[in-house]
């Protein structure tokens, strides 16, 4: 199926089959350019992602990427004056990211990282003017989250350890080592699904110990003396610093499970409403690289900044900004364990 072909209408009013071929091709060359990228790496991408989406102007370095990506299928494009579609190659390539296929391991690939990054960023965003943008915009948050819920699952399967492999020496092999080099090609296979299926259960273990003492580190007193978006952005915060992959919706509700129903308040709201608790739970984030990629990190950013917060209109019940905490935080503690950071 051509992924391009529903939304080629946005800057073609009738595309026929050569063009929408080309912005295929050019599309699929941006998604693999997006797979080699380090999860940090894209992450800064989908939040300019989602910055164009909303408006902002394409920044140098992506407009030339994708410039490159278009003009390689179709030779005469030029992307001044064009930058809309440059825009919505770059939005389907990270949506044909986030629909590939979840490979094995930690669930922290360049494609699960942007979609983490997208489905956080767009979803604080306000809706899009243009209908067939703000479709496309709506089809990013879907394919994002479905990937994160997927991924968060995936993750955490437990593996089947195998059988110790037989020993094979090779003639060619240097004497002194031979005997160690096929123990240890034997045992890999048992030790690296050991290691995986341990650190799912150390995971498991401390989340679970965490939820039952249900008390706040951060707020220095249990988590039933706060009241409820106080509470719930707590348990996010810190139910996020227990996790080793994404969280999956069952950690979440654990997490969450005792914030009782509340009203709406947008971020600038929150952030008030919390008050003297802001410091405290922004504190482990003021020194983050996370605040220089506010569009992904709005709640964090906000909360480690000592500036009134503004941005987006959107309006969360303590549930849901408890969720988002958790979403935010697990990103930065994921890239920083990856990053010998912690």
């Amino acid at each position: 199926m051509s992924i391009m072909a529903k939304y080629a209408q946005i800057f073609w009013p009738e595309p026929n089959d050569v063009d929408v071929g080309a912005r295929n091709a050019s599309v699929e060359l941006l998604r693999g350019q997006f797979a080699d990228l380090t999860p940090r790496e894209a992450i800064k991408v989908a939040a300019h992602i989602a910055d164009i989406l909303s408006g902002s102007d394409l920044p140098a370095d992506l407009s030339a990427q994708a410039e490159k990506a278009i003009s390689d299928k179709s030779p005469a494009f030029v992307i001044a004056g064009k930058e809309q579609q440059g825009v919505v190659c770059l939005a389907v390539a990270a949506l044909a990211l986030a629909r590939g296929e979840v490979e094995e391991g930690a669930g922290w690939t360049a494609s699960d990282a942007m979609a983490a990054a997208l489905w956080s960023a767009l979803t604080l965003q306000d809706p899009l003017d243009h209908s067939l943008m703000e479709e496309l915009r709506k089809d990013l948050i879907a394919a994002c989250r479905d990937r994160v819920r997927l991924v968060a699952k995936a993750s955490r399967a437990r593996k089947d350890v195998p059988d110790v492999g037989n020993l094979t020496i090779s003639e060619d092999a240097p004497t002194g080592t031979r005997a160690q080099n096929a123990y240890k090609r034997a045992t890999a296979p048992v030790i690296a699904a050991l290691k995986d299926n341990a650190d799912i259960d150390r995971e498991e273990l401390d989340f679970l110990w965490w939820v039952l003492g249900d008390y706040s580190e951060v707020l220095g007193c249990p988590l039933a003396d706060r009241e409820p978006m106080c509470r719930a952005v707590a348990a996010g915060i810190e139910g996020a610093s227990m996790l080793r992959r994404l969280p999956s919706d069952g950690l979440r509700h654990a997490a969450l499970r005792l914030i009782v129903q509340s009203d709406q308040k947008s971020l600038a709201e929150l952030i008030e409403h919390l008050g003297d608790h802001r410091q405290a739970l922004g504190k482990g984030f003021v020194d983050s690289w996370a605040k220089d990629i506010p569009t992904v990190f709005p709640l964090l950013t906000a909360l480690a900044s000592t500036e009134a917060a503004t941005g987006s209109s959107v309006r969360l019940d303590a549930r849901g900004w408890g969720s988002r905490a958790m979403l935010e935080a697990s990103m930065v503690d994921i890239e920083n364990r990856g990053s010998g950071v912690r």
